[in-house]
């Protein structure tokens, strides 16, 4: 281990910490759609969503010594909700923007919620990181392995059409164990990574989180991006508890529109699970 931090110390004490640098990332999401043979369901609809779900989503990660701005590709999305009033979005941070100070783990998340604009604070917890020893090749970086444990309630959108399924529902809330592998390179001396994926040696370029799955495709060390490494300002300011009850209840509010609006005889319901 003492072979691997002499040269890291002096690569990290040759960084400047103004130096701008930039990685970008590819995420691809996958799921399990209960809903996608349901004869109620137009199959436009299904197919606009699988469309939606296959399409990889890009993302920039820029960063110095001390902080980052992680963001999402700035693209235009074609007109939805016309068809049938459905709207759907998937994956982790589309349309946010993040900014960390990687020494003291805060966090400002600029987050759209239903047309709404939140700044959700919040401090990470340090991980308790297993280094696995495994090594591969991504790019020309030689990245190194380690995970962690966390357990999460699994994420679900259910639109019920008539009778509720109290049982399944009630089984959804329990939480499940998810092992996430991250893979990080020593050429680049930065705790830096994309969303919640940071805090090891070195910059992040691989991360695989139950079903997304976040891949490095460039790094750029002297970027030339005018870009601002400061938190985002605009929006209500909220900490990460008040914005995930403002998000499940807008949830609910969600599944009883179409409970009422849907189909209420026949007991079919929707669920795209993310």
């Amino acid at each position: 281990m003492n072979k691997i931090l002499l040269p890291l110390l002096i690569l990290v004490a040759s960084y400047s910490s103004a130096q701008l640098s930039k990685a970008t990332y590819t995420m691809k999401v996958s799921a399990n759609m209960d809903f996608a043979n349901n004869p109620n369901i137009p199959k436009n609809v299904v197919e606009r969503i699988k469309k939606r779900m296959s399409e990889p989503q890009n993302f920039h990660l820029f960063f110095d010594k001390t902080q980052s701005l992680y963001k999402k590709e700035e693209k235009l999305d074609s007109p939805q909700g016309a068809r049938g009033g459905m709207s759907m979005r998937f994956g982790a941070g589309d349309g946010s923007i993040t900014h960390t100070y990687l020494a003291t783990r805060e966090q400002t998340t600029q987050q759209e919620l239903y047309g709404k604009t939140f700044l959700v604070s919040k401090n990470m917890k340090q991980r308790k990181w297993n280094f696995t020893g495994e090594s591969k090749q991504i790019g020309k970086y030689t990245a190194y392995e380690a995970t962690y444990v966390y357990k999460k309630t699994p994420t679900s959108f259910n639109m019920s059409f008539g009778n509720r399924d109290v049982d399944k529902e009630k089984e959804a809330t329990e939480k499940v164990p998810v092992v996430v592998s991250v893979w990080f390179t020593l050429d680049v001396p930065i705790s830096a990574g994309p969303a919640g994926y940071f805090g090891l040696p070195g910059l992040v370029l691989m991360a695989q989180d139950d079903n997304r799955v976040l891949v490095c495709t460039e790094v750029q060390m002297n970027a030339k991006d005018k870009v601002k490494l400061e938190a985002p300002r605009k929006g209500q300011s909220v900490t990460q508890d008040e914005f995930t009850q403002i998000r499940e209840k807008k949830i609910k509010e969600m599944r009883e529109r179409f409970r009422n609006n849907g189909n209420r005889g026949n007991g079919n319901r929707m669920m795209i699970r993310r």
